[in-house]
Protein backbone atom coordinates (compact mmCIF):
# COMPACT_ATOMS: atom_id res chain seq x y z
CA UNK A 1 0.00 0.00 0.00
CA UNK A 2 1.34 3.57 -0.82
CA UNK A 3 0.57 6.96 0.84
CA UNK A 4 -0.65 8.18 -2.72
CA UNK A 5 -3.49 5.81 -2.60
CA UNK A 6 -7.03 7.18 -2.36
CA UNK A 7 -9.13 7.13 0.60
CA UNK A 8 -12.76 6.87 0.63
CA UNK A 9 -14.09 7.14 4.14
CA UNK A 10 -17.57 7.84 4.93
CA UNK A 11 -19.46 9.10 8.10
CA UNK A 12 -23.09 7.46 7.11
CA UNK A 13 -23.64 8.12 4.10
CA UNK A 14 -21.10 11.27 3.68
CA UNK A 15 -18.14 10.79 1.99
CA UNK A 16 -15.33 12.99 3.39
CA UNK A 17 -13.01 15.07 0.83
CA UNK A 18 -10.72 17.84 1.26
CA UNK A 19 -11.64 21.13 0.81
CA UNK A 20 -8.44 23.70 -0.09
CA UNK A 21 -8.74 26.80 -1.38
CA UNK A 22 -7.92 25.97 -5.51
CA UNK A 23 -10.02 22.26 -5.22
CA UNK A 24 -12.12 19.76 -3.33
CA UNK A 25 -10.82 16.62 -4.01
CA UNK A 26 -10.32 12.44 -2.16
CA UNK A 27 -7.84 12.50 0.31
CA UNK A 28 -4.76 10.02 0.05
CA UNK A 29 -4.12 7.37 2.17
CA UNK A 30 -0.85 9.27 3.61
CA UNK A 31 -3.30 12.39 4.12
CA UNK A 32 -5.90 10.21 6.44
CA UNK A 33 -3.26 8.48 7.91
CA UNK A 34 -2.22 11.58 9.69
CA UNK A 35 -5.85 12.81 9.92
CA UNK A 36 -6.64 9.54 12.04
CA UNK A 37 -2.73 8.25 13.19
CA UNK A 38 -2.25 4.76 12.51
CA UNK A 39 -4.57 2.77 15.26
CA UNK A 40 -7.80 4.95 14.05
CA UNK A 41 -6.50 4.22 10.15
CA UNK A 42 -6.38 0.23 11.08
CA UNK A 43 -9.62 0.82 13.05
CA UNK A 44 -11.99 2.68 10.09
CA UNK A 45 -9.98 0.82 7.43
CA UNK A 46 -12.68 -1.92 5.99
CA UNK A 47 -10.05 -3.86 4.08
CA UNK A 48 -12.12 -4.72 0.94
CA UNK A 49 -10.51 -4.46 -2.08
CA UNK A 50 -12.31 -1.51 -4.05
CA UNK A 51 -11.53 -0.84 -7.94
CA UNK A 52 -8.93 1.48 -8.77
CA UNK A 53 -9.57 5.00 -10.22
CA UNK A 54 -7.48 7.81 -11.55
CA UNK A 55 -4.71 4.95 -11.75
CA UNK A 56 -4.40 4.40 -8.10
CA UNK A 57 -5.87 2.11 -5.72
CA UNK A 58 -8.51 2.56 -3.48
CA UNK A 59 -9.06 2.06 0.09
CA UNK A 60 -12.90 1.91 1.94
CA UNK A 61 -12.95 3.46 5.27
CA UNK A 62 -15.49 3.89 8.09
CA UNK A 63 -15.65 6.39 10.08
CA UNK A 64 -17.95 7.36 13.10
CA UNK A 65 -21.60 8.55 11.96
CA UNK A 66 -20.96 11.56 15.08
CA UNK A 67 -16.65 12.45 13.25
CA UNK A 68 -16.94 15.75 12.65
CA UNK A 69 -14.59 16.82 9.47
CA UNK A 70 -11.54 18.77 10.68
CA UNK A 71 -10.39 22.41 9.45
CA UNK A 72 -9.78 21.14 5.75
CA UNK A 73 -11.70 18.63 5.26
CA UNK A 74 -16.11 18.61 4.67
CA UNK A 75 -18.72 15.49 4.22
CA UNK A 76 -20.43 15.48 1.23
CA UNK A 77 -23.33 13.41 0.38
CA UNK A 78 -22.60 10.96 -1.87
CA UNK A 79 -25.06 12.12 -4.71
CA UNK A 80 -23.60 15.87 -4.43
CA UNK A 81 -20.13 14.58 -4.42
CA UNK A 82 -20.88 13.26 -8.44
CA UNK A 83 -20.39 16.97 -9.15
CA UNK A 84 -16.76 17.74 -7.02
CA UNK A 85 -14.73 14.52 -8.07
CA UNK A 86 -13.92 12.32 -11.46
CA UNK A 87 -16.50 10.07 -12.40
CA UNK A 88 -13.74 7.04 -11.78
CA UNK A 89 -13.54 8.04 -7.99
CA UNK A 90 -17.59 9.06 -7.94
CA UNK A 91 -18.18 5.13 -9.29
CA UNK A 92 -14.86 3.85 -6.64
CA UNK A 93 -16.82 6.04 -3.45
CA UNK A 94 -19.89 4.24 -4.85
CA UNK A 95 -18.35 0.89 -4.33
CA UNK A 96 -16.97 1.82 -1.13
CA UNK A 97 -19.97 3.05 0.34
CA UNK A 98 -21.59 -0.28 -0.39
CA UNK A 99 -18.61 -2.55 1.06
CA UNK A 100 -18.51 0.26 4.17
CA UNK A 101 -22.85 -0.79 4.70
CA UNK A 102 -22.35 -4.14 4.28
CA UNK A 103 -19.80 -4.89 6.82
CA UNK A 104 -21.54 -2.40 9.48
CA UNK A 105 -24.28 -4.04 9.13
CA UNK A 106 -23.50 -7.89 8.66
CA UNK A 107 -21.78 -8.43 11.80
CA UNK A 108 -23.42 -11.56 12.94
CA UNK A 109 -24.67 -14.07 11.16
CA UNK A 110 -28.17 -13.98 10.63
CA UNK A 111 -28.42 -18.14 10.79
CA UNK A 112 -27.18 -18.59 14.40
CA UNK A 113 -26.35 -15.53 16.16
CA UNK A 114 -22.41 -15.87 16.10
CA UNK A 115 -20.13 -13.21 15.02
CA UNK A 116 -18.69 -13.29 11.81
CA UNK A 117 -15.57 -13.00 9.77
CA UNK A 118 -13.60 -12.41 6.79
CA UNK A 119 -13.66 -14.97 4.57
CA UNK A 120 -9.71 -16.03 3.26
CA UNK A 121 -10.48 -15.92 -0.22
CA UNK A 122 -14.04 -15.01 -0.96
CA UNK A 123 -15.37 -11.32 -0.56
CA UNK A 124 -17.82 -12.90 2.30
CA UNK A 125 -18.19 -12.77 5.77
CA UNK A 126 -18.16 -16.42 7.56
CA UNK A 127 -19.65 -17.86 10.51
CA UNK A 128 -17.10 -19.96 12.10
CA UNK A 129 -19.52 -21.85 13.81
CA UNK A 130 -22.04 -22.98 11.27
CA UNK A 131 -20.35 -22.52 8.55
CA UNK A 132 -22.98 -20.30 6.96
CA UNK A 133 -21.19 -17.41 4.42
CA UNK A 134 -22.58 -13.85 4.08
CA UNK A 135 -21.89 -11.92 0.46
CA UNK A 136 -22.42 -8.31 0.36
CA UNK A 137 -26.27 -7.32 -0.42
CA UNK A 138 -27.96 -6.22 -3.82
CA UNK A 139 -30.94 -5.60 -5.07
CA UNK A 140 -32.28 -5.18 -8.19
CA UNK A 141 -34.90 -2.77 -9.07
CA UNK A 142 -36.45 -1.88 -12.23
CA UNK A 143 -36.79 1.51 -13.83
CA UNK A 144 -38.86 2.45 -16.79
CA UNK A 145 -39.58 4.81 -19.61
CA UNK A 146 -43.47 4.63 -20.55
CA UNK A 147 -43.84 6.54 -23.82
CA UNK A 148 -46.94 6.77 -25.60
CA UNK A 149 -46.17 8.66 -29.20
CA UNK A 150 -44.68 11.57 -28.07
CA UNK A 151 -45.39 11.90 -24.48
CA UNK A 152 -43.86 10.10 -21.76
CA UNK A 153 -45.36 9.06 -18.40
CA UNK A 154 -43.28 10.51 -15.38
CA UNK A 155 -44.26 10.65 -11.50
CA UNK A 156 -42.74 11.98 -8.21
CA UNK A 157 -42.71 10.44 -4.68
CA UNK A 158 -42.86 12.59 -1.64
CA UNK A 159 -39.19 11.78 -0.87
CA UNK A 160 -37.94 14.05 -3.97
CA UNK A 161 -37.06 18.13 -4.31
CA UNK A 162 -40.00 19.79 -4.88
CA UNK A 163 -41.11 19.61 -8.28
CA UNK A 164 -38.91 16.83 -9.47
CA UNK A 165 -40.72 14.05 -11.66
CA UNK A 166 -38.82 10.90 -12.97
CA UNK A 167 -39.17 7.75 -14.52
CA UNK A 168 -40.96 4.94 -13.15
CA UNK A 169 -39.16 2.17 -10.63
CA UNK A 170 -39.39 -0.44 -8.24
CA UNK A 171 -37.81 -3.21 -6.39
CA UNK A 172 -37.96 -7.07 -7.86
CA UNK A 173 -39.80 -9.71 -5.76
CA UNK A 174 -38.13 -13.36 -4.95
CA UNK A 175 -39.44 -15.82 -8.03
CA UNK A 176 -39.95 -12.66 -10.25
CA UNK A 177 -38.16 -11.33 -13.80
CA UNK A 178 -37.02 -8.10 -14.70
CA UNK A 179 -39.92 -7.87 -17.53
CA UNK A 180 -42.77 -9.47 -14.57
CA UNK A 181 -41.54 -6.92 -12.41
CA UNK A 182 -41.99 -3.82 -14.70
CA UNK A 183 -45.56 -4.80 -15.68
CA UNK A 184 -46.86 -5.40 -12.13
CA UNK A 185 -44.76 -2.20 -10.97
CA UNK A 186 -45.95 0.09 -13.60
CA UNK A 187 -49.88 -1.30 -13.19
CA UNK A 188 -49.31 -1.12 -8.89
CA UNK A 189 -47.92 2.57 -9.53
CA UNK A 190 -50.09 3.96 -11.78
CA UNK A 191 -52.94 1.28 -13.26
CA UNK A 192 -51.49 0.89 -16.97
CA UNK A 193 -49.96 -2.00 -18.95
CA UNK A 194 -47.35 -1.49 -20.84
CA UNK A 195 -45.68 -3.61 -23.83
CA UNK A 196 -43.12 -3.71 -25.60
CA UNK A 197 -40.02 -3.83 -23.56
CA UNK A 198 -36.58 -3.07 -24.64
CA UNK A 199 -33.63 -3.08 -22.47
CA UNK A 200 -31.96 0.04 -21.91
CA UNK A 201 -28.98 -0.40 -19.66
CA UNK A 202 -28.11 -1.08 -15.58
CA UNK A 203 -26.51 1.37 -13.01
CA UNK A 204 -24.72 0.13 -10.10
CA UNK A 205 -26.99 2.40 -7.49
CA UNK A 206 -25.03 2.73 -4.10
CA UNK A 207 -27.72 4.05 -1.84
CA UNK A 208 -27.20 1.90 -0.66
CA UNK A 209 -27.01 -1.10 -2.09
CA UNK A 210 -29.18 -1.45 -5.16
CA UNK A 211 -28.33 -2.32 -9.04
CA UNK A 212 -31.11 -0.13 -11.20
CA UNK A 213 -31.69 -2.31 -15.03
CA UNK A 214 -33.49 0.21 -16.89
CA UNK A 215 -36.30 -0.33 -19.71
CA UNK A 216 -38.02 1.25 -22.34
CA UNK A 217 -41.75 0.38 -22.75
CA UNK A 218 -44.96 1.63 -24.51
CA UNK A 219 -47.82 2.37 -22.77
CA UNK A 220 -50.71 -0.27 -23.98
CA UNK A 221 -53.62 0.36 -21.54
CA UNK A 222 -55.49 2.18 -19.07
CA UNK A 223 -55.59 5.83 -17.71
CA UNK A 224 -53.51 7.16 -14.95
CA UNK A 225 -54.34 5.77 -11.51
CA UNK A 226 -51.70 6.50 -8.48
CA UNK A 227 -51.14 4.76 -5.99
CA UNK A 228 -50.84 7.46 -2.75
CA UNK A 229 -48.78 4.70 -1.20
CA UNK A 230 -45.97 4.46 -3.72
CA UNK A 231 -46.25 7.99 -5.60
CA UNK A 232 -47.95 11.65 -4.91
CA UNK A 233 -48.60 12.56 -8.86
CA UNK A 234 -47.90 11.14 -12.01
CA UNK A 235 -48.48 12.59 -15.75
CA UNK A 236 -48.07 12.75 -19.36
CA UNK A 237 -45.34 15.10 -20.43
CA UNK A 238 -43.96 15.72 -24.01
CA UNK A 239 -40.25 16.76 -24.57
CA UNK A 240 -40.86 20.20 -25.08
CA UNK A 241 -42.67 20.40 -21.69
CA UNK A 242 -40.70 18.83 -19.09
CA UNK A 243 -41.02 18.96 -15.20
CA UNK A 244 -37.77 19.19 -13.04
CA UNK A 245 -35.97 15.99 -13.88
CA UNK A 246 -33.72 13.97 -11.79
CA UNK A 247 -29.61 14.60 -11.12
CA UNK A 248 -27.85 14.34 -14.36
CA UNK A 249 -25.59 11.20 -12.78
CA UNK A 250 -29.11 8.96 -12.60
CA UNK A 251 -30.15 5.78 -15.44
CA UNK A 252 -33.45 8.18 -14.92
CA UNK A 253 -32.26 11.32 -16.37
CA UNK A 254 -30.44 9.62 -19.08
CA UNK A 255 -33.89 6.92 -19.98
CA UNK A 256 -35.39 10.92 -20.13
CA UNK A 257 -32.20 12.09 -22.34
CA UNK A 258 -32.77 9.04 -25.01
CA UNK A 259 -36.34 9.78 -25.12
CA UNK A 260 -35.55 13.70 -26.07
CA UNK A 261 -33.25 12.49 -28.36
CA UNK A 262 -35.09 10.29 -30.29
CA UNK A 263 -38.34 12.77 -30.24
CA UNK A 264 -35.88 15.64 -31.68
CA UNK A 265 -35.06 13.15 -34.45
CA UNK A 266 -38.53 11.88 -35.49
Amino acid sequence: MSTSDWALAFSGDRLLLMSGAEEIRVPTRGEMMNLLGEPGWGEADSGTSIPPAEGRPCHALELTDDFEAPEGYELVGLRASHALIPLSLFRAAGTARQRVEWLRTHRFCARCGTALERHDEHQAMSCGECGQLHFPRLSPAVIVLVQRGREILLGRSPHFSPGVYSTLAGFVEPGESLEECVHREIEEEVGVTVSNLHYFGSQPHPFPHSLMVGFVADWADGEIRIDPSEIEDARWFTADRLPDLPHSMSIASALIADFVKRDAGS
